[in-house]
């Protein structure tokens, strides 16, 4: 674990929307079912620049209903000049930091995936579907 992981990055950052999917389903839908979200974290390196980090929430249902949907928001992060030697990027679990340490850009890309998956599903009529802007912690220490 790196302490002050958000000082080795600079204040200024670049967020895109990386992709997004949404599928209605023509099924049957079950009198019970379970919404299913999982969220991915995805980290490379951009040279000696920076960090590429990609944040992907999947929904499905269960039994397979309603709708699938997949929102991934990423950013470039880029390293403070005076810090981007100190450390060996390459082996780093960055994915698990961002993860654990992460908060400074990791509660900005949640916060516009809860939004896009909200706005979607508001528009085919239904109250919009709104899940927690955070990625739960893994209390086994496995990757997510």
């Amino acid at each position: 674990m790196i302490n002050n992981f958000a000082e080795y990055f600079q204040d200024q950052h670049d967020i895109f929307l990386e992709d997004i999917s949404y599928s209605r389903l023509e099924t049957e839908v079950a009198t019970e079912c379970s919404l299913n979200c999982t969220d991915n974290i995805n980290t490379q390196l951009i040279g000696k620049r920076g960090i590429k980090l990609i944040i992907t929430r999947t929904l499905e249902f269960e039994p397979e209903s309603v709708f699938s949907m997949k929102v991934a928001f990423g950013a470039n992060l880029y390293f403070m000049e005076n810090r981007a030697e100190e450390l060996d990027w390459s082996k780093i679990n960055l994915a698990e930091e961002f993860r654990k340490n992460g908060e400074f850009i990791v509660n900005e890309l949640m916060s516009r995936i809860t939004l896009m998956i909200a706005q979607i599903t508001a528009s085919f009529g239904q109250p919009p579907l709104i899940l927690p802007p955070l990625i739960p912690a893994d209390s086994s220490g496995n990757d997510i």
